[in-house]
């Protein structure tokens, strides 16, 4: 589990699940678990809707959100990189 996901409590988690949605927050947890050291993530669209159970266009949503605040950088198809590691 990442460091940033172990120590945020029930309500932190709720905040941002408020702001961002409950599926989102899932996929970015998701994401924060799967990074490697480096912050590298190596997804693949469906592999993230089958195993939290969430849509295509929510991961998409997702992803292009963390895209847009500078989070997550697209390095080629399926290999991104967390910014915030």
């Amino acid at each position: 589990m990442h460091w940033l996901v172990k120590f945020m409590n029930e309500r932190e988690k709720a905040v941002f699940g408020a702001i961002l949605g409950e599926k989102k927050l899932k996929i970015i947890e998701w994401m924060l678990n799967s990074a490697d050291e480096c912050g590298f993530i190596f997804l693949k669209i469906a592999q993230i809707c089958e195993s939290i159970n969430v849509s295509k266009p929510t991961v998409i949503d997702t992803i292009k959100l963390l895209e847009s605040k500078k989070v997550l950088i697209k390095i080629k198809n399926g290999v991104y990189k967390l910014n915030v590691i």
